[in-house]
């Protein structure tokens, strides 16, 4: 048996290290096309935050719109703070099976065996508006539950403006007064 001296060992590794650091670098080097951003398509755990954002921002939007075509408002601005984002209960075809085994031995004991199984699969339902031709069919949307709301307006210095404020957002979302916070808005001219 021949023995190769110890420097051929080393030589070897040497090589394959070398090699595998140019193919490496050849890779970095390598010209990729940039990736497109897609638009978000289903809701998931990551969007979470932006749903809350958007929902709020909306409905800030149609309140503001609302309270400024009440008498005696002037200019409004609006925050809304959610405690969760809107939910959708999206349909689904589901299928359930049951299945019961009662076995007895010689002995006279007896046993029961009772498995259940349950399939679900989201119904889709075409439409034009999306580009794939179909979404999940919704049974259910629930708004986001609100939190509090802050009002800033022209009109608020009025005791009687700032009540009917507060009146037609507990009427619109069900919020109890002290949810609300309606504030005077600084008069142009005055700092």
């Amino acid at each position: 048996m021949e023995k190769r001296p110890p420097w051929c060992m080393w030589l070897a590794l040497g090589a394959l290290v070398l090699g595998s650091l140019l193919l490496s670098f050849s890779r970095i080097n390598e010209v990729h096309p940039p990736e497109e951003k897609e638009a978000p398509s289903a809701p998931g755990p990551s969007s979470g935050r932006s749903q809350i954002y958007t929902a709020s921002r909306e409905m800030e939007e149609e309140l503001q719109n609302l309270l400024e075509k009440m008498a005696g408002v002037g200019r409004v601005a609006v925050r809304v703070s959610l405690k969760s984002g809107p939910l959708k209960e999206y349909a689904t075809n589901t299928r359930s099976n049951s299945h019961q085994v009662k076995e007895r031995d010689q002995g006279g004991g007896a046993r029961v065996t009772k498995d259940n199984n349950q399939e679900a699969q989201l119904v889709m339902a075409r439409s034009g508006q999306f580009q794939g031709g179909e979404a999940p069919g919704v049974t259910r949307e629930t708004p986001g539950e609100v939190l509090g709301v802050v009002i800033v307006a022209e009109g608020a210095h009025d005791p009687r403006v700032r009540a009917r404020l507060i009146q037609a957002v507990e009427t619109l979302w069900g919020l109890a007064p002290h949810q609300i916070q309606v504030l005077p808005m600084e008069r142009e001219g005055k700092r």
